[in-house]
């Protein structure tokens, strides 16, 4: 960029922005800005009057209009929504959560009010409470809560906030003349989500800029022609109209890649197209990187004293692997107090020679010692930012580099391409966690970068194998013990979801979720567990169970559904309608073998014929074997994919339904007395 002060007083913000990047912060937020206070506007007789809305029949509440002013200048964001409560069930939204993110932003002038049909209104003069929404490391999530006694069937609720952010853009934004800059730098500025829970019949957003810096947006499920408009003030606004409620579904993408929305971002210094930009974002963010990794002996030292000469090159990827998972995971440790962490006083890592010799390393650096040990052993390899796709998608047409807010490991290893994720406690060799598979990303290389897509689950990656043998009685009653072993992503997640339980709290955990499997009523108790601290690829527990009246009477019959283990499938896709695609963590497989021993007297009389069904992403069989005195039960329930557009949701129900009917039927057992009337 030329021009601005003398070149002795400019700075340059490349290699800043890439190492803040590389440290994980998150961007900042300047969103908002605060309306003038006056009264409440006039609500029209017919908003007053409605019982329904012809638009949206039978809906229990409707947002008749909502307004997101946006003030950059100011840092600050007002809210102002007015709802109609048109059923008994709609008195829910007069129950107000206005959520948020303590650390970067405060609530403040908070007013509400409901007024009735007859005009007759009641401002809001109660208690506004804070609630702790959930809390993770040093973040914390809250929201203000308050409830509006009055309001009822017919009622209007209305009420209005200001968010004020406390981050600040950082000053190459608000002073860009002072910076020399040589490539694109780019910020979040705004987030306007357009639909409500509720069908919106009006809403408006605006945004007035920061001077002198050039304002962009991109935006999903608005098209070009409807989205902002620029005003002669330089201010942005849109409105729309008749937007249908946001329905949350199960198994569906995440919210921001559904949610129709506008994003607003600064950018300042050269502007490229979006291949321009990412390209120039990666070589920036490789240059950071290479100046962390550096030419450490330490490093060369590491590598030739983990591997030896003989070994594959799998094996010597595998030995480094291990060696840099060894290192002391602080992402992964308890969050400290602030007098534990003044005590400790650990310094922050700026090489990977400082990792080695202070023996730390948060979660990124893990990777990149990873990274280093593997270039010092003679592999190519190099870092890969990918988006964590639970949250979103990458979208290359929005220039915010804090959508790749992950990272994963590139090596090539003679023909052979491996991705992996040293930095994530418990992962073996081999896996990633499913939110960095099969999604785009940027491999991020000195001299540049390059758009890859991380190679997706197979269902082998991901299997629930129940092995064991149950007694029933003669009521019906099933008593057994069950191995259960969980392999790949199946295992990775459990360890990673219950990582921060005692012994008590994982031994619950797992016994809850066994029970969940089984008949309403069982009791799962958990004999043994393995591997729970270790990044293998099983982990592998023994329970004691019992289900109480698995199976039913009818005289001396005894009737028992032949799927013991209906786990996740129980209870998917009752729905005939599918508003949202279909979108699961991982592909999966589940197989059980389950030996069935009789009680003294009974003996089989009926055991349904197998049941098998393949469809182009996933197959299902289920079996019954005669023993003497037992019955083995055999089943497989295999998943091959996991995106499924709507108009693909009628054939994966009849999949799932297939699975519940092969699962429902019915061994037939008869009691002693019979059978011997019966020869």
């Amino acid at each position: 960029m030329r021009g601005g002060p003398p070149s002795a007083c400019r700075k340059n913000v490349t290699r800043l922005v890439c190492l803040a990047l590389l440290a994980a912060l998150p961007g900042w937020q300047i969103q908002g800005q605060k309306p003038a206070v006056s009264d409440w506007p006039d609500i029209p007789a017919d908003e007053l009057g409605m019982k329904d809305d012809p638009s949206n029949p039978g809906a229990r509440a409707i947002v008749l209009y909502r307004e997101v002013m946006t003030d950059d200048a100011k840092y600050v964001e007002s809210h102002y929504y007015r709802i109609k409560i048109l059923t008994e069930e709609g008195r829910k939204y007069a129950d107000i959560e206005i959520p948020y993110f303590a650390k970067a932003a405060s609530i403040e002038e908070i007013r509400a009010r409901v007024v009735q049909p007859d005009g007759k209104s009641t401002v809001f003069s109660g208690q506004v409470f804070d609630k702790l929404v959930v809390k993770a490391r040093k973040a914390k999530f809250q929201a203000k809560t308050l409830t509006l006694p009055e309001a009822r069937s017919g009622s209007v609720i209305e009420y209005k906030y200001l968010i004020r952010f406390h981050m600040r853009p950082p000053d190459v934004f608000k002073h860009p003349e002072r910076y020399m800059i040589d490539t694109t730098v780019s910020t979040p500025a705004a987030h306007w989500i357009i639909p409500h829970e509720l069908f919106t019949r009006r809403a408006r957003f605006s945004i007035r800029p920061l001077p002198r810096v050039k304002l962009i947006w991109s935006s999903v499920g608005v098209e070009r022609e409807h989205g902002p408009r620029s005003l002669p003030d330089g201010t942005f606004e849109m409105e729309v109209h008749n937007v249908p409620g946001f329905q949350e579904e199960e198994y569906m993408p995440p919210e921001d890649s559904l949610r129709a929305r506008v994003d607003f971002f600064y950018a300042v210094g050269f502007l490229y197209d979006a291949h321009d930009y990412w390209a120039a974002y990666a070589k920036n963010l490789g240059e950071a990187i290479q100046g962390f990794l550096g030419d450490a002996k330490a490093v060369r030292r590491m590598a030739e004293e983990t591997v030896a000469p003989a070994d594959t090159p799998e094996a010597k990827l595998r030995k480094l692997y291990a060696r840099a998972q060894q290192v002391r995971h602080l992402s992964f440790e308890r969050e400290k107090t602030e007098q534990e962490e003044k005590r400790e006083n650990l310094k922050a890592n700026k090489s990977v020679g400082d990792l080695l010799k202070h023996g730390y390393a948060s979660a990124n650096e893990v990777n990149l010692l990873f990274v280093a040990l593997a270039r010092a052993a003679g592999f190519e390899s190099a870092p890969v930012m990918v988006p964590s796709r639970d949250r979103q998608f990458f979208r290359a047409n929005l220039l915010e580099r804090g959508q790749l807010n992950a990272m994963v490991v590139w090596v090539q290893a003679g023909p052979k391409e491996y991705y992996l994720d040293p930095s994530t406690q418990y992962c073996p060799f081999g896996l990633v966690p499913w939110i960095e598979t099969d999604t785009s990303g940027y491999r991020i290389e000195k001299t540049g970068g390059a758009l890859v897509t991380t190679p997706a689950s197979k269902s082998a990656d991901a299997v629930i194998e129940r092995k064991g043998s149950l007694q029933v009685d003669a009521e019906g009653n099933l008593e057994g013990k069950v191995q259960v072993t969980f392999r790949g992503q199946e295992a990775l997640e459990r360890r990673l979801e219950y990582r921060e339980k005692d012994g008590e709290g994982r031994k619950r955990a797992l016994e809850d979720e066994v029970k969940s499997w089984l008949h309403p009523g069982s009791t799962a108790v958990l004999i043994s567990v393995s591997n729970w601290e270790e990044a293998s690829e099983t982990l592998q527990a023994a329970f004691t169970i019992r289900v109480p009246e698995y199976g039913s009477q009818t005289g001396r019959r005894l009737l028992l559904p032949v799927g013991i283990f209906q786990a996740r499938e129980r209870h998917f896709f009752q729905s005939a309608k599918r508003v949202h695609p279909v979108y699961f963590p991982f592909p999966y497989q589940e197989l059980d073998e389950i030996t069935l021993q009789l009680a003294p007297g009974q003996t089989m009389e009926n055991t349904p014929g197998p049941r098998r069904q393949t469809f182009p992403f996933g197959r299902y069989e289920i079996s019954c074997s005669r023993l003497d005195k037992a019955v083995r039960l055999e089943r497989r329930a295999v998943l091959d994919g996991i995106y499924f557009k709507t108009e693909s949701y009628t054939l994966l129900k009849a999949f799932y339904d297939g699975i519940r009917v092969g699962d429902e039927q019915q061994m037939v057992l008869q009691s002693g007395a019979t059978a011997s009337s019966a020869h």
